[in-house]
């Protein structure tokens, strides 16, 4: 398995492209266009599906392009349908000038998780930033979006945030094997061990008061 990081200039957003089993998955595309599709060229490949870890605009900015241009699917949880499709809930119409409202999408859940798993993808259902936030394992890897982040975690005060959601998605997230290396959406990476030790928000003193 492979992991390309682009850091992309729209809030400075993680995106990562996959190479694992002869496919090739871009998780969170939010901005770059040129950037992947560089990248893309200069390793001579072609992204088989796009997968969003939540719905909000500086992840999934440039997904039309990349969807019409590659022919290739988007991922995102059923629970962001309503945040994909309004500008005002993924907060383009904070940035953009026409705002973005997908229209062209494959929705997942809990129960279709399952079919990724040919590509070597662990999909959990971890709300709390929004609805529909994901995590993603891929072998030693962790992505994970908006959830959590070296030492701090994602804002719950955005459409669809849930204060007591992303702690029960943070409780799951302590449950997990402490070697897996965190590549979140935003800022550098980390790994589960140090997050364990360091991050306040991984404490029994966050997740368990009211």
């Amino acid at each position: 398995m492979k992991v390309k990081k682009i850091v992309l200039g729209f809030l400075n957003v993680n995106c990562y492209i996959l190479s694992v089993n002869n496919t090739t998955i871009i998780i969170d595309a939010g901005s770059g266009y040129n950037l992947i599709k560089k990248y893309l060229e200069n390793e001579n490949i072609t992204p088989d599906f796009l997968i969003g870890t939540h719905g909000h605009y500086d992840h999934i900015g440039v997904v039309p392009e990349l969807v019409s241009n590659y022919k290739i699917p988007f991922y995102i949880h059923e629970q962001d349908e309503f945040i994909v499709k309004d500008p005002d809930k993924n907060l383009s119409s904070n940035f953009s000038g026409n705002g973005l409202s997908l229209k062209t999408y494959n929705l997942i859940n809990d129960s279709s998780f399952k079919y990724f798993e040919q590509y070597g993808l662990k999909l959990f259902h971890m709300p709390g930033h929004t609805p529909g936030s994901i995590v993603i394992k891929c072998g030693d890897c962790l992505f994970t979006g908006d959830l959590l982040f070296r030492c701090s975690i994602g804002r719950t005060d955005l459409p669809g945030g849930d204060i007591e959601a992303i702690k029960n998605s943070l409780k799951k997230i302590r449950k997990m094997d402490e070697n897996l290396i965190v590549y979140p959406g935003h800022n550098e990476n980390s790994t589960l061990s140090y997050e364990f030790k360091n991050n306040y928000y991984l404490t029994d003193e966050f997740l368990e008061k009211e």
